[in-house]
């Protein structure tokens, strides 16, 4: 059987879309280039609002919200600053999930295809811009005194990321006059009228340090993320870094104050925008904000604070009108209701004629024999469509056309087969191809995470609600109790806190454990230099399971909570009941490990033997055995070739190494370091 082309009609990545069909839903598309446009104008630092956020209305799903959110992020490509919002699950950390999101987008290029060590990331990006564009507005306005202000001004709107990254002159003229820089930064926000949150000097010594770091000290470009993510920062970072004090997020802020503190970080990346791009925060399958009043009714308060507090931003919801009026919309306040622009933003239907282009458009691009592809689209076929309404959903409209080219393309002896239903596992194993192909999907994902220990664990467990801080919800089987916790911090305080936490649950109720996933993308818990990371290795051989989700189980789970929102969208033919219910199954082998009491089967260290102090590696010994490993695998990220060495070295020192063996090529992407063999190679 020949491959269908009208088998793919749900867009799952917004970034992935096919081809479109001009003329389709083309005014609410330009509608909305038009209102990005307008925060685009002349005049450094920006102090562009929105009037309101915008909605962008089906009448039932399979009208191409996803897909038209697609072409607009195409057609905004170096223009705005775009994030991607699947529905946040917890209303008690709203504001962290939408920060967390915003700079985990901002970590990959804006194309979904580009390789993040390859291409330039957003967040690259929007930090050249920012700087560049200060000192250009600051030299032309005079606030920067040079003998050729034209000159540099030339080189600097020309030269690309790459070439300032490997500019040493420019580099070492942020680090040395880091308070002058600030000072710029301050008095052009101040002659707008604008203030940023954190001081202009702890920004400026973020952003200068991310992109000019270097190699040497890694864990201080994740601590800058850190910090981007309203986290907390340890003092050793935060100093080296240059992070005033009067900017270091407290360790133990809890729930409430940590929210203002996301906040406020997200209106200070918006106020930094105006020197560069506007961003565009789309959140997209509101539908499923209608599970509960509270989550429904913290969208409205997200929706006021973003577009009353955040400038050079623009809010795009997407929203099946039936369950947005009767599910979302009666938990907000009139004062919320207000924020967004009416009339909607409204999709319509495919027309007689943009269906048979779209027709061609999916045989084109398939290959499909022509005596087919003339039978799809001749006048009689379509006719019979548009016989009794002018506009079609567009959805159903691909799935009859698949079926038709089933039947056409049936060999004469092949018995007609009765259109199948596809199965609930079909519609996860496709997610789930999905997000193995997506490398900035498989991250810390503090909303999937959150659903998966809510509302997958197996039968016979009892819930339960701890009064916590540092723990969201909790289980209890067969009389032991197991609590859950969601950390991307890499605090030794706050971690320390969590271990003093564990150890009094634990003396209430033995056998209890407290259970932290921890993804690829996170930094290793406890850090190398913590002081107290040997109390909390023993409290990971009794009470603490730091769990690791590798790569695949994290797209089983992410694909799961994927499955769930598409139903409760109504993108597939599944309830959400039927969804969670497969899941649970689905699921049920990674949930016996989770519930698992035995600390002996968590991969934990037993409290640790006191060692002596280790010998310093001679360097020469490192490099050869540096050198062997990588001609040996070719290609390794940092975190590898550290699990790989023995003896142990610390990042610092493989670096150094690294750094004399000129076949060894180091690349820095978003999320990690990755080291090439390449012979030959110069250093």
């Amino acid at each position: 059987m020949i491959a269908n082309p009208f088998e793919q009609a749900i867009v799952t990545e917004p970034r992935r879309v096919s081809a479109s069909v001009p003329g389709l839903n083309e005014e609410p598309l330009e509608r909305l280039l038009q209102l990005v446009e307008a925060l685009c104008g002349a005049g450094l630092p920006r102090d562009a609002r929105s009037p309101g956020a915008r909605l962008l209305v089906s009448p039932a799903p399979g009208y191409g919200k996803s897909h038209l959110i697609g072409r607009l992020f195409g057609r905004l490509e170096g223009r705005a600053t775009l994030v991607y919002l699947r529905p946040y699950t917890n209303p008690a950390s709203c504001w962290r999930s939408i920060l967390t999101k915003t700079v985990q987008e901002m970590e990959f290029p804006e194309s979904a295809g580009a390789s993040p060590l390859e291409a330039e990331t957003q967040l690259e990006a929007f930090i050249h811009g920012v700087l560049v564009r200060m000192a250009v507005n600051g030299l032309r306005r005079g606030m920067i005194a040079s003998r050729d202000p034209q000159t540099i001004i030339a080189y600097l709107e020309g030269a690309c990321a790459a070439e300032l990254c490997a500019n040493e002159t420019w580099k070492s003229l942020l680090r040395r006059r880091s308070g002058d820089f600030a000072e710029l930064l301050r008095r052009q926000l101040h002659e707008r009228g604008l203030h940023l949150r954190a001081s202009p000097a702890g920004w400026l010594h973020v952003l200068v340090h991310f992109a000019y770091g270097g190699r040497e000290r890694p864990e201080l470009r994740r601590a800058c993320l850190d910090w981007l993510k309203a986290s907390g920062v340890d003092d050793e970072e935060a100093q080296a870094i240059g992070l005033p004090p009067a900017d270091r997020p407290p360790w133990d802020l809890a729930g409430e104050q940590a929210e203002e503190l996301a906040r406020a970080r997200l209106a200070d990346l918006c106020m930094l925008a105006g020197f560069f791009r506007p961003f565009v925060f789309c959140f997209d399958q509101t539908e499923n904000y209608a599970a509960t009043p509270e989550l429904a009714a913290s969208l409205g308060l997200v929706v006021e604070g973003l577009t009353a507090e955040c400038v050079n931003q623009l809010t795009l919801l997407t929203a099946n009108l039936t369950p947005w009026v009767n599910g979302v919309l009666p938990h907000w306040q009139d004062a919320h209701k207000d924020r967004i622009v009416k009339p909607y933003l409204e999709l319509k239907g495919v027309n007689r004629g943009q269906a048979a282009e779209l027709v061609r458009l999916r045989l084109a691009a398939s290959g499909a024999p022509e005596a087919i592809a003339a039978r799809l689209v001749e006048d009689a076929f379509l006719e019979r469509f548009f016989a009794e309404t002018p506009l079609l959903n567009v959805r159903d409209f691909l799935r009859r056309c698949g079926e038709r080219f089933e039947e056409l393309a049936r060999r004469p002896d092949e018995p007609r087969r009765k259109p199948k239903e596809p199965a609930v596992e079909e519609f996860y194993r496709a997610r789930l191809e999905k997000i193995r192909a997506q490398p900035r999907r498989r991250v810390f994902n503090p909303d999937a995470l959150f659903w998966f220990v809510k509302h997958t664990a197996p039968e016979g467990c009892r819930p339960l609600q701890p009064r916590s801080r540092y723990l969201l919800h909790g289980w209890e089987r067969g009389g032991r109790k197991v609590y859950f916790g969601l950390e991307a911090g890499h605090h030794p305080r706050r971690w320390q806190a969590i271990v003093r936490e564990g150890e009094a649950l634990n003396a209430a109720a033995p056998g209890c454990k407290l259970v932290f996933f921890r993804t690829p993308d996170l930094r290793p818990v406890p850090g190398a230099r913590w002081k107290t990371a040997s109390a909390i290795q023993a409290a990971r051989g009794a009470f603490l399971h730091l769990f690791p989700l590798d790569p695949e189980e994290l797209s089983r789970v992410y694909a799961a909570h994927d499955l769930h929102l598409d139903a409760v969208e109504g993108d597939i033919p599944l309830s959400p009941q039927e969804a969670t219910a497969f899941v649970k199954a689905e699921l049920r082998p990674l949930w016996e490990r989770v519930l698992d009491p035995a600390p002996e089967n968590w991969g934990a260290p037993g409290p640790p033997a006191a060692a002596e102090p280790a010998a310093k590696e001679p360097g020469s010994s490192l490099r050869a055995r540096l050198r062997e490993l990588l001609r040996r695998e070719k290609f390794l990220s940092l975190q590898e070739t550290l699990e790989r060495l023995h003896p142990p070295a610390t990042p610092e020192e493989i670096h150094s190494a690294r750094a004399a063996i000129p076949e060894i090529q180091a690349y820095d992407g978003p999320r990690m370091t990755v080291f090439q063999w390449r012979p030959g190679g110069k250093g």
